[in-house]
C-alpha cells in the first residue's frame, strides 16, 4: 500500500507527530536506508511503496530521524527554471497538498505526553523541507546536485577504472592502471570526470563545510591520482559526518592508492578504515571488496580469505565476483604454499 500524502491518516505520519528523536545521541542501524535516498523523500522523488518505508523508518529511527531534520538547514537558494520544472512535475507540487501534509506532521500528537522538542524536533524539520524544498529550492538543488556528481564519478570509473579498489555505484569495468602525477592533467578523461568536477567546484562553493560536497571531491581527487588532496578531504567529510560508512570507505580506499606506492603505514591505516565502515555497514558489497583487498596486501592473510569470502557470500555473479574468486584462490594458494593450515572462519564476522 503506498502512501497518499493528500489523506487524512497514516500510522508514519502518527509516529512523527509523537517524535522520533528519542535519544540525544541517536546511533546509525543495520537496517538503515541509504542516506541520500533518505533525503529524496522530503522533496517528493520516491514515490510509492519506497515513500512508505523510508517514512516508517524515518518515524522509528533516531539516527534517521536525525537526517532528515538535518536536511532542512540546507534551504537558502531560489530555484532555478529548470528546478521549478521539476518540482512541477512532484507529486507535492500542489501547495494545498503540501499544505495539508505539512499540517498533518506538525499537529502534536495530543495523546503522548512527550517534552516539546521531542514531539516537535523531527515534524518541524520535515515540514520546513517538504514546503520549501518542493517547491524547488535550495534543498532539492542539493540533493540532486548531489546524486547526479554522484552517478558521474561513478561513470567515470565504470569508463576509465584507474584503480583495483572499487568506488560506490560504479558497474564492473576492466582494470585501466594509468599512474600519473598528483594534479597533473590527462588528455583523455571521461567527459564525466570533468562535468562532476564542474559540479563540484560549484557545491563546494556554495556549500564549504558539506560533508557530502567534500566526500565528492575527495573521490574526485581519488580518481584523478591525487591521493594526498583526496584524503585531506574525507579526513575533514569524516570529521563532520564520523558515523557515515560511504564515506570511511573512500578514505580507506584513498590511504590504499596511497600505500600501494610502498607505504606500509599508509595500507594498514587504509585496512582500519575500511574494517570501520564494514562495521557501519557490513553488507556493504563496495566495502566488503575493498576491504579484502587491504587485507590482502597486508601480513593478513587468514583474514583476507575471510573477507573474499564473505563477500562472495552476497556477490557471486558477474565482473565483481570473477575477481574476487581470482584473489581468494591467490590467498588459499598463498597460505597452502606456505605450510599454514587455514583455520576455521571467525563466527564473529
Amino acid at each position: 500500500m503506498s502512501m497518499n500524502i493528500g489523506d487524512s491518516g497514516g500510522d508514519p505520519i502518527g509516529r512523527l507527530q509523537a517524535g522520533a528523536l528519542a535519544h540525544r545521541r541517536p546511533q546509525k542501524t543495520r537496517g538503515c536506508p541509504d542516506e541520500d535516498r533518505l533525503r529524496m523523500l522530503l522533496p517528493g522523488q520516491v514515490e510509492g511503496e519506497e515513500a512508505d518505508e523510508l517514512l516508517t523508518h524515518a518515524a522509528e529511527c533516531d539516527w534517521c530521524g536525525t537526517v532528515l531534520r538535518e536536511a532542512a538547514q540546507d534551504l537558502i537558494e531560489p530555484p532555478t527554471r529548470e528546478e521549478e520544472e521539476l518540482a512541477g512535475k512532484a507529486r507535492l507540487a500542489d501547495p494545498r497538498r503540501r499544505r495539508k501534509f505539512a499540517e498533518r506532521i506538525v499537529k502534536p500528537a495530543q495523546d503522548v505526553p512527550r517534552p516539546f522538542y521531542l514531539r516537535w524536533g523531527l515534524a518541524w524539520g520535515l515540514a520546513t523541507a517538504t514546503l520549501v524544498a518542493v517547491g524547488g529550492v535550495s534543498y532539492q538543488q542539493w540533493a540532486r546536485g548531489t546524486a547526479h556528481t554522484e552517478r558521474l564519478l561513478a561513470e567515470a570509473y565504470t569508463k576509465q577504472r584507474p584503480m583495483e579498489m572499487r568506488v560506490l555505484g560504479a558497474a564492473w569495468g576492466g582494470h585501466e592502471r594509468t599512474e600519473r602525477g598528483a594534479g597533473s592533467p590527462n588528455l583523455n578523461e571521461p567527459r564525466a570526470l570533468l562535468d562532476a568536477r564542474s559540479n563540484i567546484s560549484r557545491g563546494i562553493e556554495e556549500h564549504p563545510d558539506d560533508p557530502k560536497w567534500l566526500q565528492l571531491r575527495g573521490r574526485a581527487y581519488l580518481l584523478e591520482g591525487n591521493q594526498e588532496a583526496a584524503i585531506v578531504d574525507l579526513e575533514r567529510a569524516h570529521t563532520l559526518r564520523p558515523a557515515d560508512a560511504s564515506i570511511l570507505l573512500d578514505w580507506g580506499t584513498a590511504l590504499f592508492r596511497k600505500g600501494e606506492g610502498d607505504d606500509p603505514e599508509a595500507r594498514a591505516q587504509a585496512f582500519e578504515r575500511l574494517k570501520q565502515g564494514a562495521r557501519l555497514n557490513p553488507n556493504d558489497p563496495v566495502l566488503l571488496f575493498n576491504l579484502a583487498l587491504a587485507a590482502q596486501s597486508l601480513p593478513v592473510p587468514n583474514e583476507a580469505r575471510d573477507d573474499w569470502e564473505a563477500y562472495l557470500r552476497i556477490d557471486s555473479k558477474g565482473g565483481w565476483a570473477d575477481e574476487a574468486r581470482r584473489h581468494l584462490d591467490e590467498v588459499k594458494k598463498n597460505l597452502s604454499g606456505s605450510g599454514t593450515t587455514p583455520p576455521p572462519q571467525n563466527p564473529t564476522r
